[in-house]
């Protein structure tokens, strides 16, 4: 069982991985807890197991990712947002985001997948959001 900085670091690396470019990772509106949910399938033991989701008042929750987003800030894998931030910059690079994915028993191809999963996953919890917020404003 993978400790919270773990995780921390592993989501940090996938993430980094799996996206174009510097795409900051979500950190409110529930958009990663959707894409963690959707992706649950595919991502790496380390980071699933022990996670628990439920519907809440505000939408689909992963209890355990606010302290995993914690401990990302705390070991400096992203950047600390204020409260009006609604994503953080993933502060791994390339190479130390493939030397942690290989510590975990992935190659590279397969974490570059399960990053882009996890980003497109994460992209269309956005949307959703977004549609949401429309419909609620007319």
């Amino acid at each position: 069982m993978a400790n919270r900085y773990e995780k921390a670091e592993l989501l940090a690396a996938l993430w980094r991985l799996g996206v174009d470019g510097d795409e900051r990772i979500p950190t409110s509106h529930g958009v990663l807890d959707r894409a963690l949910k959707a992706s649950l399938a595919d991502l790496p033991e380390a980071l699933k197991s022990d996670l628990t989701f439920r519907v809440t008042g505000v939408g689909l929750r992963c209890f355990e990712l606010p302290s995993i987003l914690l401990a990302a800030q705390e070991a400096e894998f992203t950047t600390e947002p204020n409260p009006t931030y609604l994503s953080s910059v993933v502060n791994l690079d390339e190479d130390r985001a493939r030397q942690i994915v290989v510590g975990h028993g992935l190659s590279t191809k397969e974490a570059q997948r399960i990053g882009a999963l996890l980003r497109h996953n994460a992209a269309t919890a956005r949307k959703s959001s977004e549609d949401i917020s429309d419909v609620s404003a007319a």
